[in-house]
């Protein structure tokens, strides 16, 4: 459109003329159809010819008054001046319709060929009766088309075009709600699902079947899931404060009545009694109905009332110290002062930015961002160690506060029949059992003995050149890591950045993804979305072409977004009523959009980042579980994790490093073999000491966890020499009083990510490693371990697909590389 008039010159060739006339034709129908769907506006488009009208379209019956203003004058006109020949589409902005008057596109679109097909009948018999339009031009068919038409219907109805364009087909999700709108909905959603939990609480327990009880609980759930994200995700990515204040109220109604169901005990008498029957249609209708009836156990639905009012009274408890702990945590402000002299190997850069007192001394916060910059780069030994003890001394009043915690946990754990609260945490994960848990780190533990004390010599020799014989302690690790890494890799991680502009690494993610599990990326134009910089794609199968689901990419950072990188569930994959709903999902990261149009560029660390959650995006669409309840990330803790950390290796890869990476300036050349060699060899690098650290926190949770009346205090002073090697704890510091994982979030579960890492590294190079495009090995992944989902227990997946148990040796040898490939280590 937007082309103004145009005159062309005639045709002699009858039969060309015709074709050339209908191929013009349906280009303008196609665009005047387009202008009347995504414009919403109505459109008329009249085709002459110096013998008189050719052809008409109109997209409603209102459009027929326009189109009598042109008949009586080109009709009773034999002749026509050629500068009055023309082609008009005029448009007429349609006044909302309510949802009853809307037409789909497939009924527009009949209804437009019936009216074109009259028009052609027409036209036919007041030419002679012949009953092919084309033939009868005798002339040339002039075309035009009006140049302001489509930028005034858009400019004049931008607002009310975002909020009509359609969502992806087959989602439920709603973008860019109002604030209203979102707590509208959030009532909506809480009434209904009353309504459905209290009809199958009206079952009779001698009439229970899975169509009364079961299914129109799974109907629910996969029904309302994509209702509730649509209130809930706005609090992460809107630009309104309201819309996010909104959210965030919708997200308290809606958890607040999801725990008052969880608590429904006359819905739980129904799902057992269905369950005690045994009438299953199949395995996973079954596992749905028992998880139903554990979920409603582990909240107390099995106890006498009155050990189920101590329960909740005891995670109330529970709940308003864990937010105490880390209230505590977030209100700290202390912070150390130091002279110049003291802070020698820090950035100018980095002093520049920190505060000074009144008589000119640099103030260092005891937060993780000057802690983590000082151990890292600051010369001064003494410094690192005055530093270190202050952060380890934080928030002493955590620790009466912990310790509460841990005697409650332990209390309601044995109210619902567990021995301890860790084995209450483990008991619906991989690990199953907090003694499990155990022998897993004691074994990861030992297996890494040789490795770390030959990383820790190292560090003591260069310790020893620097400073002199001065003790080695726990506060020297982190920059003696760092000038080993620097001496023995030549990385320059500002250097190797200026290779990742954003967009080729995102369509070298995309190939990946193809390559190895045989899917298509599309991106949706003209998608309705809640940021000017947020893209929707649609997933195929490469196969059959069939629609996978659909993920939307909000990549850049801005004011009130969610600051961390994460994927968003939108809408469980599952089969309702004999048909399948398909997952959408939001991926959002945290990137700085550049300005003046220069490329944006990732760290390396980025591009680590956005792999590893397009690994969780690529699970999300993979997964072909039936029921909601197994469909999307909804897996077991220690699982969901796997297939993401299992992608991430693609990025040590030389072949798929220089897929996904190119110099900004010259795309066309990816980084060098020896950069990517360096930064596979600097993935592992002081790995064992990096992971003894890991462990040792992950022992402390699980001991206080799984054993009462610990001495929190003497326990970390008992572990630290034990797995650290013989370092010592720092004289008057407890790690536990900063430890938030032991208070919320990980509790008893802290040893999850080392978990992971052990089964993404047997699955990598068990499958993947010797041949990592390999479409065969990717497909049998994506059949055997991500489409089933929570449908069946992990470790059967993975058993299934390595063709043998997970084994931690991969892992440990993987972190030995560094040290067998190095001379600088021998």
């Amino acid at each position: 459109m937007g082309r103004g008039r145009v005159e062309l010159k005639r045709i002699e060739n009858k039969i060309n003329r015709q074709v050339t006339f209908a191929k013009r034709r349906n280009g303008l129908l196609k665009k005047a159809y387009e202008l009347s769907v995504l414009c919403d506006a109505e459109v008329a488009l009249i085709i002459f010819s110096n013998k008189g009208k050719l052809y008409e379209f109109c997209s409603s019956s209102s459009m027929l008054k326009t189109l009598e203003r042109y008949k009586k004058c080109n009709y009773g006109a034999p002749e026509i001046n050629v500068s009055a020949r023309e082609a008009l589409v005029t448009t007429k902005t349609r006044a909302f319709r309510p949802a009853a008057t809307y037409h789909s596109p497939r009924h527009r679109r009949r209804l437009l060929t019936e009216r074109n097909t009259t028009h052609r009948e027409t036209m036919a018999t007041r030419k002679g009766g012949r009953k092919n339009v084309i033939a009868i031009t005798g002339v040339a068919a002039f075309l035009a088309v009006a140049v302001k038409l489509a930028i005034d219907a858009i400019n004049s109805k931008r607002n009310d075009l975002k909020k009509k364009k359609k969502g992806p087909r087959g989602s439920n999700v709603r973008v860019n709600l109002s604030a209203s709108d979102i707590l509208k909905l959030a009532d909506r959603v809480i009434a209904n699902s009353k309504a459905v939990y209290n009809a199958v609480a009206s079952v009779p327990l001698d009439k229970v079947t899975y169509t009364n009880v079961i299914l129109p609980l799974e109907e629910l759930e996969a029904y309302q899931f994509p209702l509730v994200q649509s209130c809930i995700f706005p609090k992460f990515v809107s630009t309104s404060e309201d819309v996010r204040k909104a959210s965030a109220e919708a997200e308290r109604r809606i958890d607040a009545h999801v725990l008052a169901c969880s608590r429904r005990e006359d819905v739980y008498r129904v799902v057992k009694a269905f369950a005690a029957k045994g009438e299953w249609s199949n395995l996973e209708s079954k596992r749905y109905a028992q998880f139903m009836v554990r979920d409603f156990e582990r909240n107390g639905m099995n106890l006498t009332l009155t050990k189920r009012e101590e329960l909740q009274r005891l995670r109330a408890q529970i709940d308003e110290l864990s937010m105490q702990y880390i209230q505590n945590l977030n209100d700290d402000n202390s912070f150390l002062l130091f002279d110049h002299s003291e802070l020698v190997g820090l950035p100018l850069e980095f002093l520049k930015s920190l505060d000074k007192s009144e008589n000119n001394k640099y103030k260092i916060s005891l937060r993780s961002h000057h802690v983590s910059a000082l151990l890292d780069l600051c010369k001064v030994g003494p410094t690192r160690r005055v530093v270190a003890g202050a952060y380890g001394r934080r928030c002493e009043a955590n620790l009466p506060i912990l310790e509460k915690l841990v005697q409650l946990r332990h209390k309601s754990a044995r109210l619902l029949g567990y021995t301890n609260y860790a084995d209450f945490v483990t008991d619906r994960r991989m690990s199953m059992s907090s003694s499990k848990v155990f022998e897993f780190l004691e074994e990861i533990s030992a297996s890494l003995n040789d490795l770390a004390t030959r990383e820790l010599t190292l560090l003591k020799d260069i310790k020893k050149k620097e400073e002199g014989e001065t003790p080695f302690g726990i506060e020297d690790l982190p920059y003696y890591i760092k000038k080993a890494e620097e001496a023995q890799f030549d990385l320059d991680f500002e250097v190797v950045k200026q290779y990742f502009p954003l967009s080729l690494v995102q369509s070298g993610i995309f190939k990946v993804c193809q390559d190895l599990f045989g899917l298509r990326f599309e991106k949706v134009s003209d998608a309705e979305v809640w940021h000017t910089d947020v893209e929707l794609y649609s997933v195929f199968d490469l196969n059959s072409t069939d629609l996978v689901g659909h993920f939307y990419l909000d990549m850049y950072s801005r004011e009130g977004k969610y600051g961390h990188t994460c994927v968003v569930p939108l809408q469980n994959g599952s089969v309702t009523n004999g048909s399948r709903q398909i997952p959408v999902a939001l991926l959002v990261t945290q990137i700085k959009k550049e300005v003046d149009d220069d490329p944006v560029l990732l760290r390396f660390s980025e591009v680590l980042k956005l792999f590893h959650e397009f690994g969780h995006v690529v699970h999300y669409m993979c997964n072909r579980a039936s029921h909601a309840k197994f469909s999307g990330l909804r897996l077991d803790s220690d699982f969901v994790e796997i297939p993401a950390q299992v992608l991430e290796n693609w990025c040590y890869e030389a072949s798929s490093m220089k897929l996904i990476s190119g110099f900004h300036q010259d795309i066309t050349k990816p980084l060098s073999d020896d950069v990517c060699k360096s930064l596979k060899r600097w993935r592992c690098s002081f790995s064992a000491l990096k992971l003894k650290q890991e462990i040792l926190y992950c022992l402390f949770d699980q001991i206080i966890n799984s054993t009462e009346n610990v001495d929190i205090i003497g326990l970390f002073k008992h572990l630290h020499p034990k797995v650290m090697l013989g370092l010592p704890m720092l004289e008057g510091t407890n790690p536990a009083s900063s430890f938030p994982s032991s208070a919320i979030g990980c509790e008893a579960a802290c040893y999850s990510h080392i978990w992971s890492q052990v089964f993404a590294a047997d699955i990598y190079a068990s499958k993947f490693s010797d041949d990592i495009f390999n479409q065969h090995t990717g497909m049998q992944f994506r059949n055997k371990v991500l489409a089933p989902g929570g449908s069946k227990e992990p470790i059967e997946l993975l058993s299934d697909f390595l063709g043998r148990e997970p084994s931690v040796q991969a892992f440990v040898d993987s972190k030995a590389q560094p040290l067998n490939n190095s001379s600088s280590f021998r």
